[in-house]
């Protein structure tokens, strides 16, 4: 199996770019106010569009799901000990979900009993057992203030619920196609019919992308890439640099009044930039001396932790809240921008010590005691 190293550099650096914009969106109106008039460009419009790399992350699972998964749904004859033929496939249901919740769930469950600790009540408590089974996304209005950014977790955990239906949606290239269109209209119809004041809470409509029907072009973009990976696959440094500037340029135009908005909305630009680079990342990257900006060292260490520094960069914010900065730096960018190197720092370094120092010995000691579910 190809292994994309450059998709570490994606999911580590749009870890910290959501990082950016939450803690621009959550330091305090005063701050961020006097931020985007000084620099409306950086801090109005680029920041801020830095919350849609959660549509990137879903496309991107959905290609490595793929690579990892969908060869092993392939099915193939064999024979009984009565000599009877059957149609098996090598797709462990046990040993695939195992796997993502032992990926996903202790790091998760640690970061929800901090919220608890520090927030009790018995909301939290109802919305904590929620958050730890990672099935939240099917509840009627799973906005859930336990590690509020903990959604995106419990969307793709539904992905991997129906991963057997979306293999069987990407069989055939022609049943691909058709089930990518049929995803964006659905995703149309949702945004001009059913998130409306008649079937949805106000949150419900504010948060409409917690809501799968409403992100699943992401997922299907992920399974079409995977489909034409071998097509996509440019190995010449033109073809490079020419994908570079195609995926630079439709970027830019993003933030300008030029911008494309089908059905009114960005939604599709914004799929098509996040396609762009990843066709890029699938590539390998163009090499400057030896450097690429989405495979070296520090890319593959952030990529490692970009789930765990996600998870846990708010947790992060508020202990840096309790410190009040702004009573010792009151330059607003100096503040703001102190405020997530500091956040930055302290998610890795939570990151790191929990999962390769901790959660190792916790996992030493429950295999001594023969524990298994």
């Amino acid at each position: 199996m190809n292994r994309y190293n450059s998709f570490d550099g994606l999911r580590g650096y749009a870890a910290i770019g959501i990082l950016l914009m939450h803690y621009l969106a959550n330091i305090g109106s005063s701050v961020s106010n006097g931020l985007k008039n000084a620099f409306p460009l950086l801090y109005g419009s680029v920041i801020p569009f830095f919350t849609n790399f959660v549509y990137m992350f879903f496309t991107v699972s959905a290609f490595s799901m793929c690579c990892g998964y969908f060869n092993r749904f392939a099915k193939k004859e064999v024979l009984s000990s009565n000599g009877e033929k059957l149609i098996v496939s090598s797709f462990d249901t046990d040993s695939f979900y195992k796997k993502r919740y032992s990926r996903i769930w202790p790091f998760f469950a640690l970061l929800v009993a901090i919220d608890v600790i520090m927030k009790p009540s018995i909301s939290e408590l109802y919305q904590a057992f929620a958050d730890l089974t990672l099935a939240f996304n099917l509840l009627p209005n799973p906005d859930i203030s336990v590690i509020g950014v903990g959604w995106f977790l419990g969307l793709v955990f539904l992905f991997y619920m129906i991963f057997p239906w979306f293999v069987f949606l990407l069989q055939t290239k022609k049943r691909a196609w058709l089930a990518m269109l049929l995803s964006i209209v659905f995703h149309v119809i949702l945004v001009r019919y059913f998130l409306t004041n008649e079937f949805c809470t106000a949150n419900q409509i504010s948060n409409a992308r917690h809501n799968m029907v409403f992100s699943f072009p992401f997922f299907m973009a992920g399974g079409l890439l995977y489909l034409y990976k071998d097509k996509l696959s440019f190995e010449k440094f033109s073809s490079k640099v020419i994908l570079l500037l195609v995926a630079c340029a439709a970027t830019i135009i993003y933030f300008t009044p030029w911008a494309p908005k089908p059905f009114g909305e960005k939604f599709l630009w914004i799929g098509i930039i996040f396609i762009l680079w990843i066709m890029y990342a699938m590539s390998g990257g163009i090499a400057i001396k030896g450097f690429k900006f989405l495979d070296n060292k520090v890319a593959k260490f952030l990529g490692e932790f970009s789930m765990e520094i996600y998870l846990c960069h708010m947790v992060m914010f508020r202990v840096i809240e309790k410190v009040h900065l702004d009573r010792f730096i009151h330059n607003n960018h100096l503040l703001y921008w102190t405020w997530c190197v500091v956040g930055i720092v302290l998610a890795i370094l939570f990151s790191y010590v929990v999962t390769k120092n901790i959660f190792p010995k916790i996992g030493k000691i429950v295999s001594k005691t023969g524990f298994s579910l």
